[in-house]
């Protein structure tokens, strides 16, 4: 979830981590879940490591909800 308040430092700061890290932290996001995702047991652990592609590739200015319902909606 998008913080509203986040501003520009954090927008710079996500510039920052893309170039230096957020692009191989997506990588290896994206090569862990195709790996898993080859057998049956280890789908839904490569469809979570799927879903935090984008907040491995822009961090700053969101925020992590915990939630109750066991699969949350946007």
């Amino acid at each position: 979830m998008e913080r509203p308040g986040a501003g520009a430092p954090s927008c710079i700061g996500n510039l920052l981590w893309l170039v230096l890290a957020g692009w191989r932290l997506a990588i290896a996001h994206i090569v862990t879940g195709i790996a898993l995702c080859i057998t049956i047991t280890g789908i839904p652990f490569g469809i979570a490591g799927f879903e935090l592609i984008p907040v491995s590739l822009l961090p700053l200015g969101r925020e992590i909800v915990p939630t109750k319902q066991p699969f949350a909606t946007r």
